[in-house]
């Protein structure tokens, strides 16, 4: 059996979308276990309908722990609940979990709920630096994991020492006593909601921040100021109209950082240089479109934006309208000038 563990905080806007996305699978021996943390929504009565079990949670590494604590199954499958499971994931998953004889692994992730390309760039990015580091340093996001009950006990489950970064600090003693993998042709749908929460080249530094020092310290990055569900400083920000700061130089100093750290693992061959390739690139496109929104001013609502170009617009006809009508005028003399 699988035990779908979901971790959850005021979900009860995506919560069902995932719910409907897992009933709809055709892997038939699933349970599904929510751990939630307090919600003030209807988070727990959402869970409940869809056939869920509701256990008490807290943030993301307590949750899961509480929720692989009450699993009845012999794999935990972790994800977050502003994921989607596309069809048939949970039978490729296992399929290749078990054809390969590991006992932790992590599917690619695509971006849903937004149409911006620098999503896409983000997230193809971010998946092919994870299985660069397959090779190097394993590490990888919660926003779905699957692992067997066996090694989760075994390590101890997710520290519950940290606020953030559990994931990377999980998987990292995971792979040091199973085999772990990261699946490019398994993915599942992610919410980009926190970027456009947070603002992309914020979330972005602090994405970079977080996975080079644990690259290079193997320590997970962590923070007390972060806030489960609010995000943070960033959603005041936004609400007081002031937009979160861009930093196109963290993504220009990650893939130089990235970069040299793979050429010290030259002798794995053919496969990391075609990672790095790809890698390289996937640099050179976030940094273009992270400094193209520098440029434009961030992204900014629709409708506002669209008033203010026809503002300008108006304005400026305007002004060309009161030219021409200057310049057809007499001068006070009565009689036009002419030319020399």
């Amino acid at each position: 059996m699988v035990s779908i563990i979901i971790p959850a905080l005021n979900e009860e806007s995506y919560l069902p979308r995932l719910l409907e996305s897992i009933r709809a699978q055709d892997y038939p021996d699933y349970e599904i276990i929510v751990a939630d943390n307090d919600s003030r929504d209807r988070t727990r009565s959402v869970a409940r309908a869809h056939g869920a079990r509701v256990v008490r949670g807290g943030v993301p590494g307590v949750a899961r722990n509480r929720g692989a604590a009450a699993a009845r199954g012999e794999y935990l499958l972790f994800v977050d609940a502003d994921t989607v499971l596309p069809e048939g994931f949970i039978s490729r998953i296992m399929a290749r979990f078990q054809k390969d004889f590991i006992d932790i692994c992590v599917p690619w992730i695509r971006p849903i709920d937004g149409t911006n390309p620098i999503y896409n760039t983000i997230f193809q990015f971010s998946n092919t630096f994870f299985k660069l580091m397959e090779v190097i340093q394993p590490q990888g996001l919660g926003i779905c994991i699957l692992t067997t009950k066996r090694l989760h006990d075994r390590i101890g489950g997710f520290s519950e020492k940290v606020r953030v970064s559990e994931d990377f600090d999980y998987i990292n003693r995971a792979s040091l006593v199973g085999r772990f993998r990261v699946y490019p042709h398994v993915y599942v749908y992610h919410s980009v909601r926190r970027y456009k929460a947070e603002g992309v080249g914020s979330l972005v530094q602090k994405q970079f921040k977080s996975g080079f020092i644990y690259l290079f310290t193997g320590r997970a990055y962590d923070t007390e100021n972060y806030e489960f569900g609010t995000f943070s400083r960033y959603v005041r920000d936004e609400r007081n109209g002031k937009r979160a700061e861009p930093d196109g130089a963290a993504a220009r100093q990650g893939r130089l950082e990235s970069k040299r750290s793979a050429e010290r693992v030259s002798p794995y061959g053919a496969e990391v240089k075609k990672l790095l390739d790809s890698f390289d690139r996937q640099s050179r496109r976030l940094r273009h479109q992270i400094e193209k929104i520098e440029g434009d001013g961030g992204e900014k609502p629709a409708g506002k934006a669209a008033s203010r170009t026809t503002a300008s617009r108006t304005t400026a006809s305007r002004k060309t309208a009161s030219r021409k009508a200057a310049s057809g005028r007499r001068p006070a003399g009565g009689r036009q000038r002419r030319p020399g």
